[in-house]
């Protein structure tokens, strides 16, 4: 079974080749959220290690395209409606707190960064590549977190929200979305932190974040198939 998911790579950096075959093994549908990704299957299709296997699947871990479960076992990231619910307002009160202190931090080279990650973002958007637009997205909100000088808040905010980018990159895919008509723009966020005004940066952040996951929550699905079934039919009304 899984021969027919994955080809042997070529010569080159193994690790960095298997994490992209897996990725994109994910985005093509080969490999579907919740679905297992077991390292001796992998490496065996590959014709890699087992161990070359393992880092490229922790590489994945860190951009949220995979989890591992307590038995050790690696499955692509899936999350249900009750998920997202709990994880959003969770992010929202943490990013707030974030972004404020970032905002009262934050000094004109730092800002030019952030839109230099907002560059990133457009040319993603441009090309509708999925997985781009969620490392890109990531990358330019992980900036802002660390910019407000709290480690263990930055890294609470990367567990939490890592998942989120990737598995709505995965849905947005599945259901063909054009990117430009989907993506809110960032430039807000940054015209928020460059004034340095605490009650609007919050009221920015909650209105971005909540906004970017507002078609997630208002249709109803019990599982990621149907989903993706009522985001492709709201797809078809649109037309």
């Amino acid at each position: 079974m899984g021969s027919r998911k994955l080809r042997p790579l070529k010569a080159g950096c193994l690790r960095d080749q298997v994490k992209d075959a897996v990725r994109d093994a994910i985005f093509q549908g080969r490999f579907q959220p919740g679905d297992p990704l077991r390292e001796l299957g992998l490496a065996r299709d590959l014709r890699v290690s087992q161990a070359t296997v393992r880092e490229a699947l922790l590489q994945l871990e860190q951009t949220g395209l995979v989890v591992r479960v307590p038995n050790k076992q690696t499955i692509v990231t899936q999350l249900s409606q009750q998920d997202l619910k709990e994880r959003i307002i969770i992010r929202i009160l943490l990013e707030e707190a974030a972004a404020v202190e970032a905002a009262r931090r934050i000094g004109p080279k730092e800002l030019e960064e952030l839109e230099l990650r907002l560059e990133a973002i457009d040319r993603a958007v441009s090309k509708n590549a999925y997985f781009e637009l969620s490392q890109a997205d990531l990358e330019f909100h992980r900036y802002i977190w660390w910019q407000a000088g709290n480690a263990t808040l930055a890294r609470m905010l990367d567990n939490l929200t890592a998942p989120l980018f990737t598995f709505t990159s995965i849905l947005r895919s599945k259901s063909k979305e054009d990117l430009r008509s989907v993506v809110g723009s960032h430039g807000p966020i940054v015209a928020a932190l460059r004034q340095g005004h605490a009650a609007t940066t919050k009221r920015t952040i909650r209105e971005h974040i909540e906004g970017s996951y507002e078609q997630f929550l208002t249709s109803d699905w019990e599982d990621f198939q149907s989903l993706v079934r009522s985001r492709k039919l709201a797809a078809f009304v649109r037309r």
